[in-house]
């Protein structure tokens, strides 16, 4: 009876499929070159930066205002928001140079008062991130008395030395399930698996402990959906210099099913991020711009 029941759930859950309903543009003023929008926690408004990263943007869907938040450079380079949505952490370059001149800076900025908290400083620091509510990074890690850690408190650190830092239940752990080296690892809105792209085997899917790997192939940028069980993320392609085309695609987390959800969309779609409460995605395009694809799961 066991063994019959998986065999439901799985045909069950491969007849589905994610499609696009439509593809909106989002009016933003032709100043910058945007780049790499990312929703809210509530959805309700998107972060996003330039080509360049020099600085984070909020943009309002209620209001259609845009709003800068820094122009700090280098800000936006893989800013985080905080879970309920009043914080950004970012990292900023006070004096530019290279590795052994620059200055950097690990950055809590509180959105309703303006003011900053300074996490971490050197001529090379880490990309700071949310747990548990505060703004760490994976060489500034709070005691445990600290932060309220919940039991099943998954976060992603970054990479170090090409493997994935983990934090777990308040303590640092590397992962490494291929022995491989990593990229874009994110963890799964129920904080039980992580997807990533191994630089020489593609993407992939696993368990916070390593097991139950699945490979997804060529799959740039992975992001989950918010209900876990579907991936996007990019299938872009490059002339050496440049990326000439690139579609947003949605894998199934089991990587059986792939469906090209910018099939039919003239412009090169890249970095796609998940709405954690409707049934939409927020990309931009290698040309500056940023759209909102709405979709629904049909079987």
């Amino acid at each position: 009876m066991k063994i019959f029941f998986a065999s439901v759930l799985i045909i069950s859950f491969t007849a589905a499929q994610l499609k696009t309903v439509s593809i909106e543009q989002i009016q933003l003023p032709k100043t910058e070159t945007w780049s790499n929008p990312c929703f809210s926690p509530s959805g309700k408004e998107i972060f996003l930066t330039n080509a360049d990263h020099n600085g984070i943007w909020q943009y309002s869907f209620e209001t259609k205002l845009l709003k800068v938040i820094t122009r700090d450079l280098q800000s936006g380079y893989n800013f985080s928001v905080s879970p309920d949505g009043n914080k950004v952490a970012y990292r900023r370059t006070t004096a530019a140079g290279d590795y052994r001149t620059r200055v950097q800076e690990s950055i809590e900025l509180d959105l309703k008062t303006n003011s900053h908290t300074s996490i971490q400083k050197g001529n090379s620091v880490p990309v700071p991130v949310f747990y548990s509510g505060q703004a760490i990074t994976r060489e500034k890690i709070l005691p445990k008395n600290k932060l309220q850690i919940a039991s099943s408190d998954v976060a992603v650190l970054g990479i170090e030395n090409t493997k994935i830092v983990l934090l777990v239940n308040g303590e640092k752990k590397i992962f490494d399930p291929l022995n491989g080296q990593y990229v874009w690892p994110v963890i799964s809105p129920d904080k039980k698996r992580i997807a990533a792209v191994d630089m020489d085997r593609g993407a992939f899917v696993c368990t916070v402990d390593g097991n139950n790997l699945m490979p997804l192939g060529r799959f740039d940028s992975p992001r989950w959906e918010k209900g876990g069980k579907w991936i996007v993320g990019m299938d872009d392609t490059d002339d050496g210099h440049k990326i000439i085309s690139s579609d947003i695609l949605a894998k199934s987390y089991d990587g059986r099913i792939t469906t090209n959800l910018t099939e039919y969309f003239s412009g090169i779609a890249m970095y796609p991020v998940c709405s954690p409460r409707e049934n939409k995605i927020i990309f931009s395009t290698y040309d500056g711009n940023v759209f909102i694809l709405t979709y629904e799961e049909v079987q």
